[in-house]
This record gives C-alpha cells, structure tokens and sequence, in this order.
C-alpha cells in the first residue's frame, strides 16, 4: 500500500470513479458511515440493503434446511415402518401384499410396481410383473440401464410397461433397482406431477429401500425352496 496515501487522494479517486461502489459492494460492508454525515445518506441505504440482502439469503437458506431436515425425519420413520413390517412375517405373499400398502399409502404413489424378472414359473401374485429380462430387453432396452435409483420422466412406452394397468398421464417416476444374487428387478412408483419425482431429488433413501426390499425378499424366496 502506499504510504503516502492521503484522504484527499481517496476523495479525488472516488469523484474520479463513481460507480466504485457498483463494482465493489462488499467494500460497503466494512464501513463505518454515521446517518447524520451531509451526503452520504444514499450510501447507508446501500449498505443497509446489502446487509438486508445477506439477511434474507441466510433466512432462506436456513428454511431449507429445516424444510429438508423434517422431510428426511419423515422419510426416516416411513422406511423404519417398512422394514419393520417386511421382517414381521417370512410370507412372501404377505411381504407384497406389504409393499403395495406402504407405499400407496405412507410414501403416496399415485401407482405402484414391482417388477421380479424371470420369475414367471415361481411366483404368481396381483401385485408382481415378472417379465423376461429378454422381454424387458426388447420392448424397453432403456429400463435395462438403470443400475442406480431414477429420478425423472420416461417414455410413454417405458410407462405403459411398468405400469399397464394405470390409465392416467403420468409426468415423472422414481426407479429403485433391486439387484440380489438371487433376485433381479425394479420397484417404480408414479406421479402425474413432472416435478415430484426431479433428477435432483435426493436418493439416499430410496437406495436404502432398494437393498432392503430386495434383501427381504429374496431371502424369503431362499427359504421357500429349501
């Protein structure tokens, strides 16, 4: 810095230079200007709303993450409840029959899919689509990428496909692969709504579920062929 630097040198810089404080607004956040100063009653008001912008930045930020915080408690006690009624009973049937409910009603899909590949010969439930992998294949290669949880919308036909018995529009889905020795499929639940199930929706949870209805499952399907 220069030594010799005076006030006037500062006074004549900024009459020089009047948009300074355009170009650099974070210098008002480090000065001191009494209200009674004649003509500087412009400036305080700037730095008065600078002070309300970062204010107002920092509420929001803090609203989200409450918001978020009470969101994950809720996922939180839903998955605990799912997890708790999969181990009640080692009744496959039952375990589907499980599935359905929770997630209509706790985790609110407006349509619901389980999907068990090659399983056609052992299972037979309601609740269960058990394609071919060659037919899932064929008719939507695009499902067959899916080695993490979607979150996001799809073609007509990959709705169709997870979901032939809903006859509303559909907007976006949510995807959990299921991926055991044993067990290969997906889990899909729907929305009409395009932003509800977003590529930025966290999925943290839904992976977890992933590995916990699979595991369950195909831990019963073991034990009915022993």
């Amino acid at each position: 810095m220069n030594a010799d630097l005076c006030a006037e040198d500062v006074r004549a810089y900024l009459m020089a230079h009047p948009d300074f404080f355009e170009l650099h607004p974070n210098v008002l956040e480090s000065l001191t200007i009494p209200h009674h100063v004649s003509g500087t009653h412009s400036l305080v008001e700037r730095q008065v709303a600078q002070l309300r912008k970062k204010n107002e930045q920092l509420r929001q930020r803090v609203s989200q993450l409450l918001a978020t915080a009470r969101t994950n408690n809720q996922l939180l006690e839903k998955t605990q409840k799912l997890s708790l009624l999969l181990n009640e009973t080692l009744d496959f049937s039952a375990q589907i029959s499980t599935l359905k409910t929770v997630f209509e009603k706790d985790f609110n899909a407006e349509c619901y899919s389980l999907l068990l590949f090659d399983q056609a010969n052992s299972l037979q439930h309601d609740y269960i689509l058990t394609p071919s992998l060659g037919d899932v294949q064929k008719k939507v290669p695009g499902l067959m990428n899916i080695q993490h949880v979607f979150c996001g919308q799809l073609r007509e036909s990959e709705y169709q496909f997870l979901f032939p018995h809903y006859e509303k529009t559909l907007g976006s889905v949510i995807i959990i692969p299921i991926d055991k020795d044993n067990l290969q499929g997906l889990i899909a639940l729907g929305s009409r709504d395009k932003k509800r199930f977003h590529h930025q929706l966290g999925t943290l949870f839904a992976e977890y579920i992933g590995n916990m209805v699979g595991s369950s499952l195909a831990n019963t399907l073991e034990l009915r062929t022993q």
